[in-house]
């Protein structure tokens, strides 16, 4: 019996170190999964989104290509570890591409609110409560289909309480599938201005699905298996661990114990990193004077500076143009800057990225091609 347990030991710990050692590999593998699948939408964005300006060497400049902000955003989801993270992440994601957003868990056979974004009120969202096989929902629901149609018809609580989109009166429904399961609704509309790109929504979407089924993988040591949950009247099964709506953020589920110390019986050993990677890897990090530990802090922080000054340069392109040639790009753009800077600062301003100051590193070199001179006298760092 002891041998049986040292056995198993082993293999726990074989399973879990080998994961690790490929959670790079994961993670390529899922953004080239998700390119496969949804390259038509991102061809047909680009389609419609307005050409961007070239620079005198003929390339595309920094934060310039339609596509720049849908790959922020898939990026942020991916620097997302656990569950409620990539939720919070894809929300987050959602407001780039709609006005007004909200996620729905499916949980004992109903649609939950859990979060919204772009509304008056947002934590009304989670007084919203209704079956997923009606209305617009069931279409999306059933079908496992982006479904866009009057927002009249998703659910009378819902616009009673929020009310229809003011430009525009269609929305979108998207549904989060995992393991070809529906495992909860993304609902977004125009809002008062009619800002909605459908197909970065459902790029953004699908992409997060992805994301969660290899994370549940990592976490949980095996490849991904039918969750255990219940099913709603349909015979559906639910994925069990979503977020409980009532209390955002969601709790985690508790993550396994660490691996036991080496037995006795010595496990195969695992394929070091190359060293070239290893040693690139730790002199890039040394010259930046950021500590080992810190290492994926800073790099989310960068992506995230990224993403919302890509979105400043997408959305006031014409604003851009007219800020760099009279080199007051500040006072043009005031309000984007200042706003997007506070909610730079709420999530890393006092963290172990804070003193890098990203936010306006990124500001720079995408708005001002490298020269803070065209950002003007009213800007201060």
């Amino acid at each position: 019996m002891g041998d049986v347990s040292k056995l198993r030991e082993v293999v726990e710990r074989v399973v879990s170190d080998t994961l690790e050692a490929h959670v790079a590999a994961l993670k390529s593998e899922i953004v080239e999964r998700a390119s496969r699948e949804l390259e038509s939408l991102v061809t047909e964005q680009a389609a419609r989104a307005p050409a961007p300006e070239a620079s005198s060497d003929g390339s595309t400049p920094a934060g310039g290509a339609p596509t720049d902000l849908l790959n922020a955003a898939f990026c942020t989801v991916l620097d997302s570890g656990s569950q409620s993270e990539i939720l919070s992440s894809l929300l987050e994601g959602t407001g780039k591409f709609s006005q007004r957003s909200a996620l729905f868990v499916l949980k004992g056979g109903n649609a939950v609110g859990w979060r919204a974004r772009g509304f008056d009120n947002n934590d009304a969202i989670r007084s919203i409560s209704f079956d997923p096989n009606s209305g617009l929902a069931g279409r999306a629901y059933g079908d496992r289909q982006t479904v866009q149609a009057a927002a009249a018809e998703f659910d009378a609580k819902f616009i009673s309480t929020f009310g229809e989109p003011l430009v525009g009166t269609n929305a979108i429904v998207l549904p989060l599938v995992l393991r070809d399961k529906v495992a909860a609704l993304v609902y977004a509309d125009g809002g008062a201005i009619g800002k909605m790109d459908p197909s970065a929504l459902e790029c953004l979407t699908r992409g997060a699905g992805l994301w969660l089924e290899i994370v549940a993988a990592r976490k949980a040591g095996v490849p991904v298996a039918a969750p255990e949950s219940e099913p709603d009247r349909t015979g559906t099964q639910r994925m069990a661990a979503m977020p409980e709506p009532s209390k955002p953020p969601a709790p985690e589920v508790p993550p396994p114990p660490p691996p036991p110390p080496p037995p006795v019986v010595s496990a195969p050993p695992l394929p070091p990193a190359p060293a070239p990677v290893q040693a690139a890897a730790a002199v890039a990090a040394a010259s930046d004077g950021i500590a080992p530990e810190d290492e994926e802090v800073h790099k989310k922080a960068k992506r995230f500076a990224k993403l919302l000054v890509d979105e400043i340069k997408l959305y006031n392109q014409q604003k851009v143009a007219e800020g760099r040639a009279n080199k007051d790009l500040y006072s043009r753009l005031k309000d984007d800057i200042d706003k997007s800077r506070g909610s730079y600062e709420k999530r890393y301003g006092q963290g172990a990225a804070g003193p890098a100051d990203y936010f306006n590193k990124e500001l720079i070199r995408i708005l001002c091609d490298g020269d803070p001179a065209l950002l003007g006298s009213g800007f201060s760092r």
